[in-house]
């Protein structure tokens, strides 16, 4: 294979084997510069237009592009085209891409040794790897083409890469007692660098301890004239600690650094007392932020919903760990939840006022602000606990540099896609450890005569830690009231969110955030009191196409207003509340929305399940009862969607059937009589079928009391009939014939003819199986 080389840290340049390879035009060689400054990633052709050309393009500047690139191709290996199975450099549609399997590039290999340098096992070892990486560095880069590139983010990006490599040398060097070692680097970059304080400052502190320091008071003097010169500015507090430091002779020959130690931080908010339930969990993170293998940065992030108790983890995992992290410990709210995140730039200044960095030498620009950052954590056992953060980008400017530090990262959004990191979805607490905090917080002596009270107030509470918490501490504060007390009044549906103002507080945070349609979905699907749902009803709910639906729901899932309640029968998945949530969405949904708009919401999804139960009903493969129909709505969801739903019938009521069970109950309770009765009729046949359920009885005396309350005579005698056929299969003879005579009865007096023809055939074929014989 040919052994093609390319270098550019320092002047362009190129070999096949060892024959240097000479191209002279500037943009020629600017384009394969563009291309090796992202070696190994496609690099698309506009990218190499707007770097080159800019505003000013010709109209032939794509084959101008495809002119150079054909020449890059023969003059550095000819007979190779650009689909060959061994060209350096590939075809990909409108990009190119440098093939590192095919070619050597000095920018890939110093930053593999850099790597390996950071995953050391010994601080000698990392030197050494840092100062090799250090030396394939002949100059800036690409130095004899500043012409072309000056100040593009590539290059600037590449020499800041050299920089932190080269401070966490030094520092490294002056911790092991060999600044002398760095001294040529730093010089070097100081030079091509004349108003980098952080390099200077370096420098200034290695030829001290090197036992230059008549050179280094002179290498002071030179900056802070340049600084004041050309900026106007004194030197900042980092540089003039080290000019006092060689003043008051702090560094001492040999190596042996006598300045002060840096500051070790330890900014964690206070550990609580209380902190249950979690010690398993507790376990294997603080193994794996502890593990000290060569790697990436352990990075550990810790999501859920709000209230789950996420910084309540970290913040006591971090406690427990401190002395893993000698370092010290940094802490931040980055306030993702709520209406104004954290500004990262701003995080890092106070992370870098706590590690000894103050005034000037704290960069105005974001990038070297965090530059300094992780040059000041290189090779320090620091661990960074980032609470609540909105998203990846706002943590990315906050992530140390070095695999000696370990993170912790809390969220209420799903950071999906984060390679490397260890992911924790946060759930409730287990119900033992739920009643645990209650008993701590309360009193064991307190919950004890009332277990009962204690198991409803924590089933309230969803098993929330934040909501327990916010329960017992109001019942700590009021000694008189009892268990079952506070149970009653978190009970009550429409004021329980009262008893925990936290809870609400906490969800209205996640509530701002999310977009106006999300907001008006968690509205609307918080009146259904539904145990679970399918997309295909949030579409017709919200009468949307079911890919908005499903949008919707993603958001909604993935802020934690919704969870997943996994796949059912028919393949759908499904979704649930959990119950405060569903209470805060309802309450909004009272507050924000119209009283029409509140009946019609749940009217229709009442509307949605009887059209599909009725549906289903007709396919079944037999019916014990002939169907009866009302006068209640129908809103059928569009074939595509039905089809699919109903292609097995008896499947779609098995999934369905708590909804359904629910959707009975609701209608009854809200009045709708029609709705409640039809759509337990609508299940009768699938359950005598599947084993008669033991909710046909619940919902058809639901429905029967409803009905009766307004007068519905029909929709009486339907659910005595059903329950009539519940009578039969459960044996109990008398109570059937009962049943069935009282819905004849009732048929024949609104004269409803098919009802009572029916139910007096169902009587005479009853009485007949029953007969003696003669």
């Amino acid at each position: 294979m040919t052994d093609i080389r390319f270098r550019l840290l320092g002047p362009l340049r190129m070999w096949r084997g060892e024959t240097e390879v000479k191209i002279g035009s500037d943009k020629q060689r600017a384009v394969l510069a563009l291309l090796l400054l992202r070696a190994g990633s496609p690099v698309r052709r506009q990218e190499i237009i707007d770097t080159l050309w800019g505003d000013d393009t010709p109209e032939s500047v794509v084959n101008l592009v495809q002119t150079y690139v054909g020449r890059l191709r023969r003059q550095i290996d000819p007979g190779k085209g650009a689909y060959s199975a061994s060209t350096w450099l590939a075809g990909m549609g409108a990009a190119y891409v440098v093939r590192l399997d095919r070619c050597d590039v000095d920018l890939v290999r110093f930053r593999a040794g850099v790597a390996g340098a950071r995953s050391a096992a010994s601080p000698e070892e990392s030197l050494a790897l840092l100062l090799s990486a250090l030396r394939m560095w002949n100059g800036p880069c690409l130095a004899d083409l500043d012409h072309v590139l000056r100040g593009h983010p590539w290059v600037r990006a590449i020499e800041h890469e050299r920089i932190d490599t080269l401070l966490e040398a030094a520092k490294t060097a002056q911790r092991l007692g060999r600044s002398a070692d760095v001294i040529p680097q730093l010089r070097a970059v100081a030079a091509a660098e004349p108003l980098n304080e952080a390099v200077h400052t370096s420098l200034v502190l290695a030829l001290a301890a090197s036992g230059m320091q008549a050179e280094a008071l002179a290498e002071y003097g030179l900056i802070r004239l340049r600084l004041a010169e050309e900026l106007g500015v004194d030197p900042g507090s980092q540089l003039r600690d080290a000019y006092f430091q060689v003043l008051r002779q702090e560094t001492r020959y040999e190596g042996v650094a006598a300045a002060a130690e840096p500051p070790c931080p330890s900014l964690l908010p206070a550990d609580i007392a209380d902190f249950t339930g979690r010690e398993k969990l507790v376990e294997q993170l603080g193994a794996l932020i502890a593990d000290r293998r060569p790697g990436p940065i352990p990075v550990s992030t810790i999501t859920g919903r709000a209230g789950v108790g996420k910084t309540t983890l970290a913040v006591h995992l971090a406690h427990r760990m401190s002395g893993d992290f000698p370092g010290g410990q940094l802490y931040a709210d980055l306030r993702g939840s709520a209406e104004q995140p954290a500004d990262p730039s701003r995080v890092l200044t106070r992370f870098l006022r706590s590690l000894g960095i103050g005034g000037q030498a704290i960069p105005e620009d974001a990038d070297e602000r965090a530059e300094l950052y992780r040059t000041q954590l290189a090779g320090r056992r620091v661990l960074v606990v980032l609470d609540d953060a909105a998203d990846q980008a706002q943590v990315r400017p906050l992530l140390p540099g070095s695999p000696s530090c370990s993170v912790i990262v809390t969220s209420r959004s799903r950071m999906a896609g984060w390679p490397g990191a260890h992911a924790v979805d946060l759930d409730l607490l287990e119900p033992h450890h739920a009643g645990d905090l209650l008993a701590v917080i309360v009193g064991a002596e307190r919950v004890a005569p009332e277990p009962e009270a204690a198991t409803e107030l924590v089933r309230l509470c969803g098993r929330l830690p934040l909501a327990i918490r916010a329960a017992a501490t109001r019942l700590a504060a009021r000694p008189h009231w009892t268990l079952a007390r506070m149970a009653g009044r978190m009970a009550d549906e429409r004021h329980g969110l009262d008893e925990l103002s936290d809870v609400r507080a906490t969800l209205a945070l996640g509530y701002r955030r999310l977009d106006e349609p999300a907001q008006r979905a968690l509205r609307l699907l918080g009146l259904l009191d539904l145990p679970t749902f399918a997309p295909w009803l949030v579409a017709g709910v919200l009468e949307a196409s079911t890919e908005s639906a499903e949008d919707l729901i993603d958001a909604l899932a993935d802020a934690y207003f919704l969870d997943t309640a996994g796949v059912d029968a028919v393949g759908q998945p499904r979704y649930r509340f959990h119950e405060l949530v569903r209470r805060y969405a309802r309450e909004l949904a009272l507050r924000e929305e119209s009283e029409a708009t509140v009946r019609t919401v749940v009217i229709r999804a009442l509307a949605i399940l009887l059209a599909l139960a009725q549906d289903a009903d007709g396919r079944l493969p037999y019916t014990v009862r002939a169907p009866l129909y009302g006068r209640s709505p129908r809103w059928p969801p569009p074939a595509a969607v039905r089809e699919p739903l109903l292609a097995d019938p008896l499947a779609w009521f098995d999934s369905e059937r708590p909804c359904l069970v629910a959707a009975v109950l609701q209608a009854a309770g809200l009045g709708h009589d029609e709705l409640a009765w039809e759509l337990a009729a609508a299940t009768l046949n699938a359950a005598i079928i599947r084993t008669p359920w033991a909710e046909i009885g619940v919902t058809h005396r639901s429905a029967l009391l409803a009905c009766r309350a307004t007068g519905n005579r029909r929709g009486e005698a339907v659910m005595l009939r059903g329950l009539g056929e519940l009578d039969h299969h459960l044996g109990r003879r008398q109570e059937c014939l009962d049943a069935l005579n009282h819905a004849r009865a009732l048929f024949a007096e609104i004269r409803d003819a098919p009802g009572e023809a029916d139910t007096a055939a169902r009587l005479d074929a009853l009485r007949e199986r029953t007969a003696p014989a003669t």
